[in-house]
């Protein structure tokens, strides 16, 4: 906090608070993915957190926090390029929101793909060929195997509606008078 003449002024975190408002607004997408797929709310966490070897009883929870985290990185990434590269920065809500969408994508294709991919996918496949084929956990590997290709498209339209989230929440943080253009 700063003090200033006859007030007192809170520095806004804005790639915090654009990271975490975008991540708790396609939460509830997430949710309706797994209700898409008929699999049980939370898969998406679940898997997460099963594929970095956390105990099954706690993996929603621990895939729920690294999520947020990962958010709340990409947000502060976000934020501080734009800031720093005069050509991104955030000048308007169409800039913020056309930047947010990019940074959507670019993180699609850098880290969502490479994880889906190179560690999703076969833990998927390991839960299957190693599980018992009755058990809830193997079914819902076999589903999720079986909807790779709608969360390969579901995936892309999450990461944009994310990315233009995170560029309008960017945008209200660092706008000094109007939101609509500096």
């Amino acid at each position: 906090m700063e003090s200033s003449s006859g007030g007192t002024v809170i520095k806004r975190p804005a790639g915090i608070i654009a990271g975490l408002t975008a991540a708790w607004a396609i939460f509830g997408l997430f949710l309706a993915l797994d209700t898409e797929l008929q699999l049980p709310p939370g898969t998406f966490f679940e898997m997460i957190g099963l594929a970095f070897g956390i105990d099954p009883s706690y993996a929603v929870y621990i895939g729920f926090l690294l999520y947020m985290i990962t958010a709340v990185i990409i947000g502060i990434i976000y934020s501080t390029l734009s800031e720093r590269i005069k050509a991104l920065y955030i000048n308007s809500i169409v800039k913020g929101v056309g930047t947010g969408i990019l940074a959507g994508i670019i993180v699609w294709v850098v880290l969502f793909l490479p994880i889906n991919y190179g560690i999703m996918q076969q833990t998927l496949e390991k839960m299957v060929t190693q599980s018992n084929p009755s058990t809830p956990k193997s079914e819902t590997a076999e589903n999720l195997i079986k909807h790779s290709n709608t969360i390969f498209w579901g995936s892309l339209a999450l990461h944009v509606v994310f990315g233009g989230i995170m560029g309008f929440c960017a945008r209200l943080a660092v706008a000094k008078t109007s939101i609509i253009h500096d």
